[in-house]
């Protein structure tokens, strides 16, 4: 029986904020990957606390049971949404609108059925390049693609937007929440893909993300140029920046895969630093 082959490598940096309020963790159980990236919010530091519940639920929820379907994985950002909820109501939050919240992007890929699933709620994207292209899979829960998808602001001035980072949607948000979650991707060898909080989203086009990719000889080369060019283009209250990326190989003996277990949570690291691998 054969596998497809992946690989992973990841990028967080604290840009010229106070505190790094993304997180970011992947975890391999057998034949199947769980990456997830979440983006808190909320004084006091609570928005690193949010992102980090966020992320250490999904991966304990993928643990024990991975996602098979849009139901399983809708499931598990709910549970989630729980974590933050409580944690809110544990420190004594009276105000929602300005409580602990996060954005949450998650990838889950089956090796063995070779298919992908992914869910999210908020501004934090995923990518996939296939056939040279790079694509936005998910739609973000913003002002900002509200006033987009309007038409009343112009694409090429969205920078000047008041406020479009509010969101309208995240996980420990006041009232009901309903995740994004996609229908099952059939994998193909060669696919590419890219979890990113906004703050590295937003300062590419997906034409330069295509760029930068067809340049790099490995994840890791790849997501290196682009932290690189975001320093470059850097604003004086440059946001958190944070990334995964995935890259789907040949097809190998499953039995590579079966041994493996490894979960990770990646720390939160300063600019210029990297995890160790």
């Amino acid at each position: 029986m054969s596998a497809l082959a992946v690989r992973v490598s990841h990028r967080s940096c604290i840009g010229a904020r106070s505190r790094n309020e993304d997180c970011v963790g992947v975890e391999q159980v057998r034949g199947h990957w769980c990456l997830v990236l979440s983006d808190g919010a909320g004084g006091h530091s609570d928005g690193a606390l949010a992102s980090r519940l966020v992320v250490d639920r999904v991966l304990a929820g993928f643990r024990s049971r991975p996602p098979i379907d849009a139901g399983d994985l809708s499931e598990l950002l709910l549970d989630a949404h729980d974590a933050v909820v409580a944690a809110q109501r544990s420190r004594g939050a009276t105000d929602l609108a300005s409580a602990m919240h996060a954005t949450v992007v998650v990838l889950v890929i089956d090796t063995t059925t070779s298919r992908a699933l992914w869910g999210h709620l908020g501004d934090s994207r995923l990518y996939l390049w296939r056939d040279g292209r790079v694509v936005a899979m998910t739609r973000d829960d913003s002002v900002l693609q509200w006033m987009l998808d309007a038409g009343v602001v112009d694409p090429a001035r969205m920078r000047d937007v008041v406020h479009r980072g509010l969101l309208l949607a995240a996980l420990g948000s006041e009232g009901d929440v309903e995740p994004h979650i996609s229908e099952p991707l059939e994998l193909r060898e060669s696919d590419v893909f890219l979890l990113c909080s906004d703050g590295w989203w937003s300062g590419f086009e997906e034409a330069k993300i295509e760029a930068l990719l067809a340049q790099a000889s490995t994840p890791e080369d790849w997501l290196e140029s682009m932290a690189a060019a975001t320093l470059l283009r850097a604003e004086p209250k440059q946001d958190n920046y944070s990334a995964i990326c995935c890259w789907i190989g040949e097809r190998i003996d499953a039995r590579q895969t079966d041994d493996a277990t490894i979960p990770v949570i990646f720390p939160q690291l300063r600019d210029g630093q990297t995890n160790p691998r």
